[in-house]
């Protein structure tokens, strides 16, 4: 995807559409879209050049792993009570099992989150 915040909003939709297609909980469904809201436009802000979303669904668990072409490791802040921004990374950390982030080898880096399957 292109670094333009229109890119979160495709992000979303694509998650969403995937999930509902690969018959996930409504409940993992808005986490999952809610992480890569969150992951998505931190890299579209703050990364660089292309940024790439990955799903990965295995038998307990949901992999997200937004790539950007930034070094920057992400920052979790906590935002003041007037600030319209900073709180995306409490957000992931309080809806994933974890999260994670490293250099790619291609360059830039990733963010990985993982999030527990509801049991249906």
């Amino acid at each position: 995807m292109p670094a333009a915040l229109t890119s979160a909003r495709k992000a979303r939709t694509f998650t969403a559409q995937a999930m509902r297609l690969w018959g996930e909980a409504e409940e993992l469904v808005e986490a999952a879209v809610l992480i890569v809201c969150e992951l998505a436009t931190n890299a579209i802000r703050h990364g660089s050049g292309l940024v790439t979303l990955r799903l990965l669904l295995e038998p307990h668990a949901l992999h997200i792993e937004v790539h950007d072409g930034s070094a920057m490791p992400p920052v979790q802040r906590t935002a003041g009570r007037d600030e319209d921004r900073g709180r995306g990374m409490l957000i992931v950390d309080a809806l994933a099992e974890t999260w994670s982030c490293g250099t790619a080898p291609e360059g830039g880096k990733w963010v990985r989150a993982t999030v527990a399957r509801v049991a249906g």
